[in-house]
């Protein structure tokens, strides 16, 4: 089974969490998932949610992670 979180650095050095939200409508057949992207270095940074390829983070791909984390937006809280 493919992992489904890994820990990658961003362009500035700070250490970078993300996670595949299961259950997020996006193509899961094409190997797509919703991730949520979190900063524990920076509490500051806010959580940040967009979309990854399943293969980046099972063999923890910085690049392309990095290239998600730009296309990410900030997440809007709920409540």
């Amino acid at each position: 089974m493919a992992r489904d979180k890994a820990i990658f650095q961003d362009e500035r050095g700070r250490g970078w969490l993300v996670e595949v939200q299961y259950g997020h409508p996006a193509p899961a057949e094409l190997g797509i998932y919703a991730a949520r992207f979190v900063c524990p270095e920076d509490p500051d940074e806010p959580v940040r949610v967009g979309f990854v390829e399943i293969g980046w983070i099972d063999s923890g791909a910085e690049t392309e992670l990095r290239t998600a984390l730009a296309e990410s937006d900030p997440a809007d809280q709920i409540g």
